[in-house]
């Protein structure tokens, strides 16, 4: 994964305890993308193992594992009143999600599921072997207080 943060070498208990701590009050949009950490976009073309995680509103959660790198989704709406959770999608809804999608307000149940997926699926031998990136929502107008006046 391109400008990934390797894990440090912990436990996969670790591991998913980072993920649900790391998923705690975070802003809506927020994207957290789990792969190998020496994927180089556009120069493999194997297979890619790699999870993604949104925030989505009132706490929803949604987990997209593939094994072809994910690209960002561009939602029209982070509202989750129609959504159907705890319960794994395979309808192929996302393009690059070749192996389902799962909506979740249940924390340790994103954050485990997350972790099998390389643990148990994909043979990943240790917890170094992945990278993570955050990509945080963009903001449109400046804070309310910002001395930036033009």
């Amino acid at each position: 994964m391109v400008d990934s943060t390797e894990l440090p070498e912990i436990s996969w208990g670790g591991m998913a305890e980072w993920l649900m701590g790391s998923l705690v009050d975070q802003p809506v949009a927020l994207i957290v993308a789990i792969g190998p950490n020496s994927y180089i976009s556009d120069e493999d073309e194997d297979e890619v193992v790699c999870a993604q995680i949104q925030v989505l509103a009132d706490g929803v959660l949604m987990l997209r594992r593939s094994r072809v790198e994910l690209g960002h989704l561009l939602l029209a709406d982070y509202s989750v009143d129609d959504l159907v959770l705890d319960r794994w999608h395979f309808n192929g809804h996302f393009e690059d999600c070749t192996d389902g999608y799962l909506f979740s307000r249940d924390v340790s149940l994103i954050a485990n599921t997350c972790v099998t997926w390389f643990r148990d699926n994909w043979g990943t031998r240790s917890t170094s072997e992945l990278g993570c990136s955050y990509r945080f929502p963009d903001e449109l107008l400046p804070p309310a207080d910002a001395t930036d006046v033009f």
